[in-house]
């Protein structure tokens, strides 16, 4: 080992030389001073190695004239040469021994430089997580460098060794390689993980490797390197990982991706859209499959100022209209000269048809704002003006003429509202058919009685033809009825007076199909797929369209849910209009039920249960709660109010009436907090608990019962089925 700090090599070469000197004073009496040189040769080579060629020469002349002071005759003089033979022997030793200190010396340089060089490589190996290893196929060792524990948690001394933390299955692919590269000598390879024997870690490791054969074509040596590339690994996961989800997001937003020459020629894509293929727009000019050359223009113009641009694009491909927005930025070298350009475009034909359809809806909700508020509005100035009739005039015909008034254009203001609570419904999936197997007949005769009066102030005359049997279908006859009331009306209002309206009931291909078709104003071809829209209303020539332009889009729903189909066909304005109802026919062997009706909006006389019957109303509507009141003292029931919950308590307490009408909406104590300490109070007595109140959703039907209420009325009540449930109430709760 060469000393490698300098300093230290001259006290090195001093103590050699002592030691060697000091034996030689031991020996040269046993040797009778025969061989005083031969301790020194030994001397020489270790200071050479050890300390140079300087030292080694200073060590060589210190030991010639010790050998001269010491074992020359005459002893004990410097320079006691009397011979021949003594001058020869020390002028061969210095010879020699400077020969052996220069050999000896560069030896010690060179064993200096291989373990620097050593010290290199292993600290590169350890930089770059590796080792080498050397395999004996004759022997079995193995020799490593570069440090396998550090890597690997084991020292390498066979191939047994290194296979030891792999998978069975990786350590037969490394055997089979290995077997392979020697029967024909050359380089294996394998990339596979091991586990480390202290911790479990896994470390992926890249082994490459070459066999070298013998003159007869036998492995003698294997030798190769060891790498651990577990962060190269991770990383690669990670790229894949990133370009997944990177391809992943350009498939999700339909964007392609791309590249193309400063020509405008594509040379990488993406995602390509339109149907292409990747291999059709490689070398193809930007928007030259499309026919729009002048694509390939804008991005020679972008190579021209290597300015960044935006750009949107409409262009036609296989009878489609796309809608696409290009962003595209030119790369450039360092010497500022454009390389190529890249970008990325994105199909926003769905986004922007949808943002057409948003667009349209807008139109169309503020279209039916506008008609609400005028179709509200044109009822309440009959009935206010009815109100000041009954004011002015005490006479009964006016009073009836008001009333009849007030009648009519309420009950168009809650069909309004019932078409708005439909369409609700329907859009919510909460609409519940009470479904039963019914004759369509019926319904049909029931829907022509209920407009009856529309027809006959509007001079129509409406002709029916049923067929002579039954026409079961299972179905809701209530909503069926609306139906055709919806279709009905539609042909009143959009037909001059008068006018003539034909209904045809019928069964074809084993389904029941409804006929409504009128001579009216028609509906020009373009409208004729909007009809069923939500908010839409025909204008037509010579037609003043009413409604709030749902009862179609209620219809259409209501008979989806019957498993229905609902169409219009007209041949233009002027030429009338023919919608079509198909239902399934319901299964042979049920027995139609009949269809009753209810008994209308007459109020009936008092009973004698009535006018002993005390019914509280709380409302903090105070015309509400005082006409409401007023009704009930009209049909014998005696009647008190309350305008709050507090307040309804209060009155309950002292009246103790057998029947309470409440509402839910009450400021403070709500109408459900009054039900609540109602039957807290008053136990098992007989109590007949009515919500009447304008929320109609079943999750409010479902508050009302856990509250415990009997019955949920939603507003406008007709006062005939206010009547009604009360009476069962009380007949069931004596």
């Amino acid at each position: 080992m060469v000393i490698e700090r300098f300093w230290l090599r001259w006290p090195a070469a001093v103590l050699v030389f002592v030691a060697a000197t000091w034996l030689n004073l031991f020996l040269q009496p046993a040797l009778n001073s025969r061989e005083p040189l031969l301790p020194y040769f030994p001397s020489l080579v270790i200071v050479g190695l050890v300390c140079g060629l300087a030292p080694a020469l200073t060590f060589l002349v210190a030991a010639s004239l010790a050998i001269l002071y010491f074992w020359i005759e005459p002893v004990g003089q410097m320079f006691p040469v009397n011979s021949f033979a003594d001058a020869a022997m020390v002028v061969l030793f210095l010879l020699t021994g400077s020969l052996v200190a220069t050999v000896s010396a560069w030896a010690g340089r060179l064993m200096q430089k291989e373990r620097n060089s050593r010290r290199r490589l292993n600290l590169a190996l350890a930089a770059g997580r590796m080792i080498t290893w050397d395999w004996d196929a004759v022997t079995g060792f193995a020799t490593t460098g570069g440090g396998a524990k550090q890597l690997f948690g084991r020292n390498w001394a066979s191939m047994d060794d290194m296979l030891a933390g792999m998978s069975a299955q990786d350590a037969a692919r490394f055997r089979d390689r290995y077997r392979y590269a020697t029967e024909s000598g050359g380089r294996f390879s394998l990339a596979c993980p091991i586990t480390r024997a202290d911790n479990d870690e896994v470390v992926w490791t890249q082994f490459d490797g070459y066999v070298s054969l013998d003159a007869k074509g036998r492995a003698v040596h294997a030798y190769g390197v060891a790498v651990d590339v577990t962060s190269q690994q991770e990383a690669l996961r990670a790229s894949q990982a990133a370009e997944e989800r990177f391809h992943l997001a350009l498939q999700s937003g339909k964007v392609m991706a791309w590249e193309c020459d400063v020509q405008g020629r594509y040379t990488w894509a993406f995602n390509t859209p339109m149907g292409f293929t990747r291999e059709a727009l490689i070398g193809a000019e930007v928007g030259s499959l499309v026919g729009e050359p002048e694509f390939a223009g804008i991005v020679r113009e972008a190579v021209i100022t290597g300015q960044a641009m935006n750009l949107a694009q409409r262009t036609t491909h296989g009878g489609r209209t796309y809608q696409l927005l290009t962003s595209l930025r030119p790369i450039t070298a360092h010497d500022g000269q454009v390389q190529r350009v890249i970008g990325a475009t994105v199909d926003v034909t769905e986004l922007s048809a949808a943002q057409e359809e948003l667009r349209r809806e807008s139109e169309r909700k503020d279209s039916f704002l506008a008609t609400l508020a005028h179709e509200l509005r044109n009822p309440m100035a009959p009935i206010r003006y009815a109100v000041a009739m009954l004011r002015q005039s005490s006479s009964d015909d006016t009073r009836a003429q008001a009333t009849d008034i007030i009648a009519r254009q309420s009950a168009h203001m809650a069909r309004l509202l019932d078409d708005l609570l439909d369409m609700s419904r329907i859009t919510r999936n909460v609409v519940e058919l009470k479904r039963q197997v019914i004759d369509l007949r019926t319904v049909v005769r029931q829907a022509l009685e209920a407009i009856e009066p529309l027809y006959s102030e509007m001079k129509h005359r409406v002709t029916l033809s049923l067929p002579p049997t039954p026409v079961p279908v299972d179905g809701d006859p209530t909503r069926l009825q609306q139906v055709l009331g919806n279709l009905l009306d539609n042909a009143a209002k959009y037909s001059p007076e008068p006018g003539e309206v034909h209904v045809h009931v019928g069964v074809v291909a084993d389904r029941a199909q409804i006929t409504v078709t009128d001579r009216g104003v028609g509906i020009a071809p373009a409208m004729q797929p909007r009809v069923f829209e939500l908010f839409t209303r025909i204008d037509a020539r010579g037609a003043a369209p009413s409604g709030l332009g749902i009862g179609l889009a209620v219809s259409k729903q209501l008979v989806q849910l019957h498993d229905g189909t609902i169409t219009v066909a007209s041949e233009g304005l002027g030429h009338g209009s023919r919608f079509t109802v198909t239902l399934p026919l319901a299964d042979h062997g049920q027995t139609p039920h009949a269809n009753e009706t209810g008994t209308g909006g007459d109020v009936t006389r008092p009973t004698a249960t009535q006018a002993q019957t005390l019914v509280l109303v709380v409302d903090d509507n105070v015309d509400a709660a005082n006409t409401l009141a007023e009704v009930l003292r009209g049909v014998g029931f005696r009647a008190t109010v309350a305008y709050s919950g507090e307040e309804a308590l209060a009155v309950f307490d002292d009246t103790q009436p057998r029947v309470v009408l409440l509402d839910i909406g009450l400021p403070g104590l709500s109408g459900t907090d009054v039900a609540r300490k109602l039957r807290a109070t008053r136990g098992a007595e007989p109590l007949a608990l009515i919500a009447i109140t304008g929320w109609g959703q079943r999750s409010d039907r479902d508050a009302t019962a856990a509250a415990g209420f009997d019955a949920h009325l939603v507003k406008p009540v007709e006062f005939n089925e206010l009547e009604q449930v009360m009476q069962e109430l009380l007949d069931a709760r004596p």
